[in-house]
């Protein structure tokens, strides 16, 4: 039995299809399984014990004549089952050209003729994506899992180079471990994410710029600035205001596993709602800040035990919204950000570290 899984992306959404694919896995244990997906995500699909093949499209740089050889590609393994997990077009497009006989959908993928296999979910109320997700492999013949637990593997080396990271960015990193903290103020790692795919999801910088020097003023805190790709830019602003050996720049210089096992080295990550917040509700040693707005924690929310949601009370959340109609963000302004995440303060997000920090 050889079967493709179509999940695409987001970094987020994928980590959270995760225990979908271990419910595939055991409903077909002797089968062959490929997982389709764009290069952002790659590495929760190449690391993942569940998958036999991955196959990666690099969605910036793919031409048509890179999709005519995806699709001799797809249809050369014969597959016998399809499951589209993503549900846009472009997934259901990809389903109907493997060639799979079997080809599974959810009901209200507009392009869901394409398949010939319908789950039906009307009536069934919202839930979080991972639930959907099982949902949807569960119906497509999986298993059913008890406790679902997103994972994103990593090895040796990537915990190397988070070690790596801290001692060669932080000079004191090394002198600092060795000292007890009653005889100095209390040492602090923290992880803060201004980027995100959605402009709308981001908390101001000037937000990350005023809770940094509040704690760099209240602890002997070492700063580290997560992000992806593309988004070198968002720390520029932080960076110059701080102007401190305490604060470094980890944007664009990880890949996911390398980020997850940095990520493990923080005792405190602030983020919005991004696959960044995914990977660090992983770890249960790390303290997770979780600022929402336009989307709903209900739904798209950390999948853990140690972590934190913070809102903001405007009547129009969760909106879902990539533009926000009521706060248009400039586009010569890329670190303004829109209202609904403007009303999670830096003072809030403060006192919740400081309190935390108090009581241990």
């Amino acid at each position: 039995m050889k079967i493709l899984i179509i999940k695409l992306s987001s970094i987020g959404d994928c980590l959270l299809a995760v225990p979908a694919v271990e419910s595939i896995r055991k409903g077909y244990p002797d089968s062959f399984i490929t997982w389709l997906i764009e290069d952002k995500a790659k590495d929760i699909a190449l690391l993942n014990p569940n998958v036999d093949e991955v196959i990666v499209i690099d969605k910036k740089n793919f031409k048509i004549k890179d999709y005519l050889s995806l699709i001799k590609k797809l249809r050369s393994r014969r597959y016998d089952i399809a499951i589209d997990l993503q549900g846009v077009d472009r997934s259901s497009i990809f389903s109907f050209l493997s060639g799979a006989p079997s080809r599974y959908y959810e009901e209200y993928a507009k392009l869901g003729f394409l398949c010939n296999k319908k789950i039906l979910r009307k009536g069934r109320p919202l839930e979080h994506a991972v639930n959907f997700y099982l949902f949807l492999a569960e119906n497509s013949g999986g298993a059913k899992i008890e406790e679902p637990a997103p994972m994103l593997a990593t090895s040796v080396e990537d915990k190397k180079f988070a070690a790596d990271f801290l001692e060669n960015n932080f000079k004191r990193y090394a002198n600092d471990v060795n000292v007890k903290n009653t005889e100095r103020k209390k040492t602090v790692f923290i992880g803060i994410n201004p980027t995100g795919t959605w402009k709308t999801k981001r908390w101001p910088v000037k937000y990350f710029i005023e809770l940094s020097k509040r704690l760099l003023a209240s602890f002997n805190a070492y700063i580290v600035i997560f992000g992806g790709n593309g988004e070198e830019y968002l720390a520029d602003e932080i960076l110059i205001s701080l102007n401190s050996p305490n604060v470094v720049n980890a944007i664009g210089k990880t890949t996911l596993p390398q980020a997850k096992e940095l990520l493990n080295k923080m005792d405190y990550f602030i983020t919005p709602d991004s696959g960044l917040m995914h990977i660090a509700a992983l770890l249960s040693r790390l303290k997770t800040i979780a600022l929402f707005g336009p989307t709903d924690p209900a739904l798209t929310g950390p999948v853990g035990k140690n972590f934190t949601v913070l809102r903001g009370n405007l009547i129009c959340i969760p909106c879902f919204k990539k533009e926000c109609p009521l706060n248009k963000i400039e586009k010569n302004n890329l670190t303004e950000c829109v209202l609904c995440m403007k009303r999670i303060t830096p003072g809030l997000v403060f006192d919740i570290i400081k309190s935390d920090i108090d009581i241990k």
